[in-house]
């Protein structure tokens, strides 16, 4: 028993580790900003971010790189936005989106770090900017209103739904112990002297896992958040393993071999029901 353990411990960990090594330079998510816009009134507009540096990926402020965006087909527009001069210097990348109140901006593909709004209203040639803004998160959303302005600039309100997050990893931690508790069942762990130190532990680990791999998916996205999370769940593991022998073996007389395969069953089957409920509950799991 203790040699399958090892030898599936041993997989487990060169998986995880060989996890970063797909991730390849330009594969995967990458960082994005949203803005989605009030108080339009109807008008046509077009809308983009303004960077503090002149270019960022394929996006460049040199005249001729305009890259994925509606300005290809609207000369005009490019050219009116390019000769918009920003009293801080902010550089114009050649690109910009028809936008309204049912189409926001959406800079998806490696957007400025450092940036201001700049919006163009095509039939008065008027410009609205706002301050400068930084990226607060790996996906960044804000909301403006067009027809409120702070001192002459347009105010970005940011609108991550944290709520929503809070609900979802509490969700997650819920799950998880449910799960792991019921595994214990099989294991002839169903009983008070077992089951208060096997959710005891479960508390304590979900917990830290489960806002690990949400601070890691807020800041660096969604491809981080699957390389930390092998890596992670072989230590909570580890951690389990460890804490459950004295826990459930002094306490309940279980054998450390049993309380190991008991601690490797419940992380995997909550793993494999966490990755079937990802496809069937995206915006939870």
């Amino acid at each position: 028993m203790k040699k399958r353990l090892t030898a599936l411990l041993i997989l487990l960990l060169v998986f995880a580790l060989a996890m970063p090594l797909a991730a390849f330079a330009d594969i995967g998510p990458k960082p994005s900003v949203r803005v989605t816009f009030t108080g339009a009134g109807g008008r046509e507009f077009y809308a983009t971010l303004l960077s503090q540096a002149s270019g960022t990926g394929p996006y460049s402020a040199e005249p001729g790189r305009s890259w994925g965006n509606d300005l290809e087909e609207n000369e005009p527009v490019r050219q009116a936005m390019a000769a918009y001069q920003d009293p801080d210097g902010f550089y114009f990348l050649q690109t910009a989106w028809q936008c309204s109140e049912t189409r926001p901006l959406a800079w998806t593909y490696y957007p400025p770090a450092t940036y201001k709004l700049l919006v163009y209203f095509p039939d008065t040639g008027e410009f609205l900017t706002s301050g400068v803004y930084s990226r607060y998160a790996f996906d960044n959303y804000y909301t403006v209103d067009l027809a409120d302005l702070a001192n002459g600039q347009l105010v970005l309100r940011k609108s991550y739904d944290y709520t929503w997050e809070l609900v979802s990893l509490l969700v997650r931690i819920l799950a998880t112990i449910a799960l792991e508790l019921a595994v214990a069942v099989p294991f002839g762990f169903a009983k008070k002297p077992f089951l208060r130190p096997i959710l005891t532990v479960n508390v304590v680990t979900q917990i830290l896992l489960n806002l690990g791999l949400n601070m890691i998916a807020y800041w660096m996205g969604g491809l981080a958040f699957m390389i930390f999370f092998w890596p992670l769940e072989v230590l909570v593991f580890i951690v389990e393993a460890v804490a459950y022998r004295p826990l459930l073996g002094r306490r309940g007389g279980a054998s450390a071999s049993r309380t190991t395969f008991y601690a490797l069953t419940a992380n995997v089957v909550s793993c494999a029901a966490g990755f079937w409920l990802a496809q069937v509950v995206p915006g939870i799991f």
